[in-house]
C-alpha cells in the first residue's frame, strides 16, 4: 500500500510539470478541499459557495449559511497561507501552526475559543453531557500542550520513518493532543498537506485528503480512537495510505480532464487572445463577473466583454443573475468536474 500511495502522488506531481499556470489546478483543488473539509464538521457547504463568497449578488445557493461559508474560506486563506510559508522557507513549528489555525478561526464560530492560542481547559470528545465520564476520548491534559506539541512539531520536522508513514503518525498525534479549543480537525487535515509539501511529495496543494476521510467519517474516528485504546497503528496508517492513493489518482483524473477542457476552450478561440485569457480566468474563477475578469486579465473593458459574450456563445458560460448592470456567469463543465465526489 505504502508504494500505491507514493506512486499515486509522483503521478499526481507530473501536472505541475505539465501546466503552464499553476493556479488554473490549484484554485479549484484548494476550494474543493476547503468544502471537504468543512463538510466534515457538519457544514453544508458546496464548492459554488466558497466561490460565490465574494460575488456581489445573490444568484441561487445551496443551503449553507453565511457563517458555513465563512469557515470554509478561512480554510482556503489557511491552506495558501500554509504553502506560501513553507514556500519562502519557513518551518513548520507551533508558531506557525498557530497563525494557521487564527486565519481559520477568525470571525467565525469557535472565535470565542480564543482563535491561534493553545488551549488552557480541559475538553472531552463525543460527551453527550460535556462530562469526562461520558467522554469518548479525552486528550492530553492542558498542563501539557505546549510541551506536546512542541514535541509533535520538532518530529515533524526530523522524522523517524518515510515521509507517508510519519503523515500518519502525526496526525494521529495532532488530534490526541487536540492544542486548541476548536478547529483541531481543519487544522491537523491541513497539516498532513503541509508535511507532504514540505517532503517533496507535493509541488502545490493538489490533494484533497477530506474527501476521502468525509467519505469514510465513521472509521475515520474509529481507527483514531483505536490507536488510542487498543495500539491499532497498523489498521490507522493503512487508511491513512488508502486515503492518500485514491484521493491523489482522483486529484490526476481531476487535473487532467481540467486541463483538456481548457484546451478545448482554446481552440475555439485560435486567434482571440483576450477570449484565451478569460477563459483561464474562467478556471480559477468559474463564477465569473466582468469586472473582475477586467482587472485579472488586464484587457479593456469593452474586450472583456466581447469575449464574454462569445464564450456565451460556445456554451463555456451561462448567466445565472437577473441584473442587467452586474451579470453573474457561471462555467458548467468546470464545476462539473470540480465539485464531482
Amino acid at each position: 500500500m505504502y508504494g500505491d500511495a507514493q506512486y499515486a502522488l509522483g503521478r499526481l506531481a507530473t501536472l505541475h510539470r505539465n501546466v503552464d499556470n499553476e493556479n488554473l489546478l490549484i484554485a479549484p483543488f484548494v476550494v474543493r478541499e476547503a468544502a471537504m473539509s468543512s463538510q466534515i464538521e457538519g457544514t453544508n457547504v458546496t464548492v459554488s459557495d466558497i466561490i460565490l463568497h465574494d460575488i456581489d449578488t445573490s444568484p441561487q445557493r445551496s443551503a449553507a449559511d453565511s457563517t458555513d461559508v465563512r469557515e470554509a474560506y478561512n480554510y482556503v486563506d489557511a491552506i495558501r497561507e500554509g504553502f506560501d510559508r513553507l514556500a519562502a522557507g519557513d518551518q513548520l513549528s507551533v508558531t506557525m501552526i498557530c497563525d494557521l489555525h487564527e486565519t481559520l478561526l477568525s470571525d467565525v464560530r469557535g472565535v470565542e475559543e480564543h482563535p491561534g492560542q493553545l488551549r488552557d481547559v480541559p475538553v472531552y470528545i463525543g460527551s453527550p453531557d460535556g462530562s469526562a465520564a461520558t467522554a469518548r476520548f479525552i486528550p492530553a491534559n492542558p498542563d501539557t500542550v505546549d510541551l506536546l506539541l512542541e514535541q509533535l512539531v520538532s518530529y515533524m520536522n526530523r522524522g523517524s520513518y518515510p515521509p507517508l508513514i510519519d503523515v500518519a503518525i502525526t496526525h494521529y498525534q495532532f488530534e490526541t493532543i487536540h492544542p486548541f479549543r476548536d478547529g483541531n480537525g481543519r487544522l491537523g487535515r491541513l497539516l498532513m498537506m503541509l508535511q507532504l509539501y514540505d517532503a517533496g511529495l507535493l509541488p502545490e496543494p493538489y490533494l484533497y485528503l477530506s474527501a476521502y476521510f468525509n467519505r469514510h467519517r465513521q472509521q475515520y474516528l474509529d481507527y483514531l480512537l483505536a490507536v488510542s485504546s487498543d495500539g491499532a497503528w497498523e489498521q490507522w496508517i493503512t487508511f491513512v495510505l488508502n486515503a492518500i492513493a485514491e484521493q491523489a489518482i482522483d486529484a490526476y483524473d481531476c487535473g487532467v480532464e481540467l486541463q483538456s477542457l481548457r484546451a478545448d476552450y482554446h481552440s475555439l478561440f485560435p486567434n482571440r487572445p483576450v477570449a484565451r485569457d478569460v477563459i483561464d480566468y474562467v478556471f480559477e474563477e468559474p463564477y465569473l463577473t466582468a469586472p473582475r475578469a477586467i482587472e485579472a486579465t488586464g484587457r479593456s473593458r469593452q474586450a472583456v466583454y466581447d469575449a464574454i459574450e462569445a464564450l456565451e456563445t460556445e456554451g463555456i458560460v451561462d448567466e445565472i443573475s437577473d441584473s442587467e448592470r452586474y451579470r453573474v456567469y457561471e462555467a458548467p463543465d468546470i464545476l462539473r468536474v470540480v465539485e464531482s465526489p
